[in-house]
């Protein structure tokens, strides 16, 4: 697949996960989900979300084929540039995904959200102190008010910092695809190697005064 396209297909499932993660107090009914799903979904959506968006990008990469060629780039160079491109996509597309969602967490879902707070930090303090008896050094306690602060909605100049963060996963997710590119370049045997290789030597052939049929 080109970059853009393989970038897109992932990009979407990007999107999706996206949304459940940031907009999961929608989906889960804190009085009625189990306290453990609150706890882990209120604790590691964030590092679940950013994990699933590297192994996209990854996949994005990996599905990519250089389709712009270039006979004066060699074919080991366009795939590094294609896949950090595809990578690069999916990365755009989650991080414009969740500079929106905190946004719409800031304006009109805030009223949810401290709904949503106050009534599950009891039940996830509640099994956290579960856990924590069950621990030889279990950690010091969290109260139910430093819960709920926890789960408050995000203000507005909160909108710097995702765009800072949409900035850094944009750098970081590219990075990876161009070291996976690098990658497939060095160790793998890819076929459009070839394919690559006979139409560069006959783009190159006229320039050097030769006709491909002499």
């Amino acid at each position: 697949m080109s970059p853009f396209r393989s970038g897109f297909v992932y990009g979407m499932v990007a999107v999706v996960i996206a949304v459940v993660t940031d907009l999961y107090f929608l989906l889960i009914d804190p009085t009625a989900a189990p306290a453990w799903l609150l706890a882990a979904a209120t604790g590691f959506r964030v590092q679940l979300a950013l994990a699933a968006f590297l192994f996209l990008a990854i996949l994005a990469a990996l599905r990519t084929r250089p389709t712009r060629t270039d006979p004066d780039a060699s074919y080991r160079s366009l795939l590094l540039r294609d896949c950090a491109l595809a990578a690069t996509v999916v990365a755009v597309m989650a991080g414009a995904t969740l500079f929106f969602s905190t946004a719409i967490k800031a304006t009109l879902f805030a009223g949810e959200i401290r709904v949503f707070a106050s009534e599950a930090a009891p039940r996830i303090v509640e099994y956290l102190d579960e856990v924590r008896s069950e621990l030889s050094e279990p950690p010091p306690p969290t109260t139910v008010e430093e819960a709920e602060e926890t789960l408050q909605p995000p203000e507005l100049w909160d909108l710097g910092r995702s765009m800072a963060n949409f900035m850094l996963r944009v750098i970081f997710l590219g990075a990876v695809g161009a070291l996976v590119g690098a990658l497939r370049g060095t160790f793998g045997s890819d076929r459009g190697t070839d394919q690559y290789t006979s139409f560069a030597e006959k783009e190159r052939s006229p320039k050097d005064g030769k006709s491909p049929g002499r």
